[in-house]
């Protein structure tokens, strides 16, 4: 413990070397005396004691290297004697002050648990890697059209690919879809996939019993085969032996598949898939304008570097003999990117703000609790000049400090842990569908190596400064007075600590603010519709039961009829895509010309799905009763499409046609569709996007698109549409026991397009507030100390007639300095990192005046409370008592 043994132990081990020869030494020389007794020669009674004694060297180094071993064994169970003398004595100062060890460990609790949790998520999605093979060789690959626009790959393009692409082992395309399937229990729609060859090549997956799809396979034409998962061999099919569902025949969509393999059950590319089937079986035909595939592929011997301009040129090669009116069409290069790139999004930079946003947390718990050791070690300076009058030295109390700051914050972590395992939910079920991989995030080895990392930062964080500060205090004779001196220099830096608080705890709020008025300003957009009464239901037909298209148009026009006359429902109608989904798009012939190009979404509509979703009539009428398959075929077109292609004009009388994927464009001449009305614009990518021009056709004269699915919605007059979904399901299923019944609500979809934002906003916001509840709390402690240690002060001003308002703003002129302080310099850091945010904002500048002096109010509020009370406590003393107490 004392300086001098740790000296005597330096000479030591400096002295083995000669210890160990003056051994040697001593025993040659004692034997050489004995041979001389015996009757040797001086010179050969020495030669004789060497050879006897051997190797001297070799000796001498085995006898330094014992003896250096046991001098470090010796060391180590010394220190480790001390750090456990240090911990039990830690732990026991720390129980004997359970008020401020529970506060302690709520406080790193709440600050080490936010990191935990944040980096959970972090290193789930962004760092672990891939559950494929070498997932570092996969790329996904798309087209980017001549106005710089992301492309889908036309097929005919990815053909070429394939067969002639630089630098790649395999190629594969797909596409996903959510088809029903028959042949479990009950209908149910399940997330597959049709992929074209070579698609488990790129993954290099195996199976778990049967085959994968064969070339064969995945020819025009070929039988129907389907490769499943083991989640669906188990769940949707029934089955615990993945080998017992290979041969089965499934429908999907109505046709017969035969399940070949199954496949394990981590594997569920893309989008969460459970079953594959091939693509090449039916035509894909041969456009390159018609972008409607996603491909990704695995590297051979290239990089993206270099194979991403061999491809670029292949294509500008492809692309020259064809033309297209229209170059939001017109494929002009190739991106290629990593795989985890493309499925990770644009989450990263959010994920990567929340993680900061989180050290800021913890920073704030780590001012917060050394500004609370700081004011404890005052309180223990008696101890601290105990022990060094005893000999203790200022290295010593500080490892016996920083020992229980250790303890603590391990304590703490430990705590943390609990809460970021039960966040982890949460965080999973604010985050569904809004950060991809969210599923797979757990608290693993890696993120508790991060977790002890962060607690042994933190200690030093928190407890350092203390510990120098006490030890210091220690060294000077508080014994003999109050120490005034220094009781400035700890003033300072409680000042300094309280503004750092107040600072961070602004730049969060400043964001959380910024967030939450960005978010406001999303959902105070005008839609185009009404969300708040509308129950819809995803319908989509299988092309065994419903061959041709009357066949769709009959299954509607009944389950119209029957929706319709539901108790409640005011209106209903059938719409291809609802709003804030999709938005299929492509090129339409405009006024009877075929050459007179535009750019629109379009979709497939029935009168009663303006009305159920309050889309407002502007001009004209809306689909009616007359207007039926023999019909001369009417469109309806949104505001923005009249506005873009007819500007000042009367739409109404004028003519469309679009492809729709139906056989009306390719008819010679192409059949165009009469305007007949003009409706409100509806927001149907994100409701931050600007409404695009659409065109609406009659689901009895144009119904290709219903082949893929609709949406029967119900507007309810109760505004309560929960009342009127389940009979919405019974209809549908009284039509046609096989199809799924998934009742849902717009509302909830309005709720969901903006997951992302609520996502950031949710956890930022916590943060934000949780910073502000520590700075409060540590500006208490820290005011209330000052009052407890100025007790006899107050007392001599109030009995020399100060008045309690004039002692009260003595206090509190004090106690908000460094807030005040810490309110600027937290405006600053907050202009500073605000626009990081920049791109997450809607509508509101980064540097919003409005929200920097609303927090920064907040906050002053928050400080000023935190001060008041212990000041107003403070000034009831009764002078007298306190002047004789102390």
């Amino acid at each position: 413990m004392s300086p001098r043994g740790g000296r005597r132990r330096l000479f030591q081990d400096r002295g083995v070397d000669e210890d160990v020869a003056r051994e040697i030494r001593s025993h040659l020389d004692l034997r050489e005396r004995e041979l001389v007794e015996e009757g040797w020669e001086p010179g050969e009674a020495r030669q004789e004691a060497l050879r006897a004694f051997g190797d001297v060297d070799a000796v001498a180094g085995a006898c330094t290297e014992i003896t250096r071993s046991h001098h470090r064994a010796v060391r180590r169970a010394e220190m480790f004697e001390a750090v456990g003398q240090d911990v039990r004595y830690g732990v026991r100062s720390l129980v004997s002050s359970p008020g401020f060890s529970l506060v302690a460990l709520l406080t790193l609790a709440l600050g080490i648990g936010a990191n935990t949790a944040i980096f959970s998520v972090v290193e789930g999605v962004l760092l672990e890697p891939l559950p494929y093979e070498e997932p570092e060789e996969l790329v996904w690959i798309s087209e980017v059209n001549q106005r710089g626009g992301p492309m889908s790959v036309a097929w005919a393009n990815f053909v070429d690919w394939r067969e002639q692409a630089p630098g790649m082992e395999a190629l594969s395309a797909f596409g996903l879809s959510t088809p029903t399937v028959l042949g479990g229990a009950e209908p149910v729609q399940v997330p597959g996939a049709t992929v074209s060859q070579d698609f488990w090549s790129v993954f290099r997956v195996s199976t778990l019993a049967g085959r994968l799809t064969l070339p064969e396979d995945h020819r025009e034409g070929a039988a129907p085969v389907v490769v499943v998962s083991r989640s669906m061999a188990r769940d949707i099919l029934g089955s615990a032996d993945p080998g017992a569902v290979v041969g089965r025949v499934i429908r999907l969509q109505g046709t017969p598949f035969e399940i070949v393999g199954v496949v394990a059950t981590e594997f569920d590319f893309p989008g969460g898939a459970q079953h594959w089937s091939a693509v090449e079986r039916t035509p894909q035909g041969d456009s390159r304008t018609s972008h409607n595939w996603a491909v990704v592929g695995r590297l051979g011997d290239g990089t993206i570097e270099t194979v991403e301009p061999a491809l670029d040129a292949f294509q500008a090669r492809l692309m020259e003999g064809v033309s297209t009116d229209d170059l939001a069409y017109m494929a002009a290069e190739v991106r290629m990117v990593p795989l985890r790139e493309e499925l990770v999004g644009d989450i990263r930079q959010p994920l990567l703000i929340l993680f900061g946003a989180a050290a800021f947390v913890l920073l704030v718990a780590c001012t917060n609790l050394a500004s609370t050791l700081l004011a404890r070690g005052t309180v223990r300076s008696r101890e601290f000049a105990v022990r060094s009058a005893l000999g203790g030295s200022r290295r010593r109390l500080v490892r016996q400090l920083l020992t229980e700051s250790v303890v603590l914050s391990l304590a703490g972590a430990s705590a943390g842990v609990a809460l970021a395992a039960g966040s982890l939910r949460l965080l999973r079920s604010l985050g569904e569908g809004a950060v991809p991989r969210l599923d797979g995030v757990s608290i693993d080895a890696t993120v508790l190596g991060f977790t002890l990392l962060v607690a042994l930062i933190t200690a030093l964080a928190f407890g350092l400064l203390p510990a120098l500060r006490n030890a210091e205090g220690a060294q000077a004779n508080v014994l003999r007075a109050s120490g005034r001196g220094q009781a400035g220099g700890r003033r300072r830096t409680w000042d300094v600590l309280v503004a750092s608080e107040v600072a961070l705890a602004l730049m969060l709020l400043v964001g959380s603010g910024l967030l939450i008025r960005s978010l406001a300003a999303v959902l105070d957009e005008d839609a185009g519709f009404d969300a708040s009464d509308v129950a819809l239901l995803p319908v989509s037909l299988g092309a065994e039961r419903y061959p041709s298209l009357d066949d769709h148009v009959r299954f509607w026009d009944g389950a119209l009829e029957r929706a319709g006359q539901v108790p409640g429902v005011t209106a209903v109608g059938v719409l291809s895509n609802r709003p804030l989904s999709s938005f299929p798009n492509g090129q339409v012939a405009l006024d009877g010309d075929p050459s007179k190009y535009g750019d629109a979404g379009y979709m497939v509509a029935s009168a009663g799905a303006f009305d159920a979703l309050d889309i407002p009539l502007l001009r004209g009428r809306l689909f009616e009763s007359t207007d039926g398959p023999d019909a001369p075929h009417v469109v309806v077109v949104s505001e923005s499409f009249a506005d873009t292609y007819w500007p000042g004009e009367d739409p109404v009388g004028r003519q469309v046609s679009g492809g729709g994927m139906d056989n009306y464009w390719d008819a010679d001449p192409p059949v165009f569709g009469t305007v007949v009305g003009v409706v409100g614009d509806v927001r149907y990518r994100a409701l931050e996007r600007v409404a695009e021009p659409t065109v609406y056709w009659h689901y009895r004269q144009r119904p290709a698109r219903l082949r893929f699915g609709g949406f029967l919605m119900a507007e309810s007059g109760t505004g309560a549409p929960s009342l009127v979904a389940p009979q919405l399901g019974r209809v549908v299923r009284d039509a046609d026991p096989e199809i799924p019944i998934r009742l849902g609500y717009m509302r909830d979809v309005v709720v969901d397009s903006v997951g992302d934002r609520r996502f950031m906003l949710f956890v930022l916001g916590g943060f934000a507030a949780l910073a502000m509840i520590l700075a409060g709390v540590g500006i208490y402690g820290v005011v209330s100390y000052t009052v407890a240690r100025r007790t006899r002060e107050m007392g001599v001003r109030l009995a020399l007639g100060s008045p309690r308002e004039s002692v009260l703003g003595l206090v509190l002129k004090g106690a908000l300095r460094p807030v005040v302080f810490g309110l600027a310099a937290g405006v600053a850091g907050g202009l500073a990192l605000s626009c990081i945010l920049g791109g997450f904002l809607y509508q509101v500048d980064a540097n919003d005046p409005v929200t920097f002096a609303g927090v920064t109010l907040a906050l002053l509020l928050v400080g000023v409370a935190a001060s008041v009370l212990p000041a107003l406590r403070g000034t009831k003393v009764d002078p007298m008592i306190a002047m004789r107490a102390e």
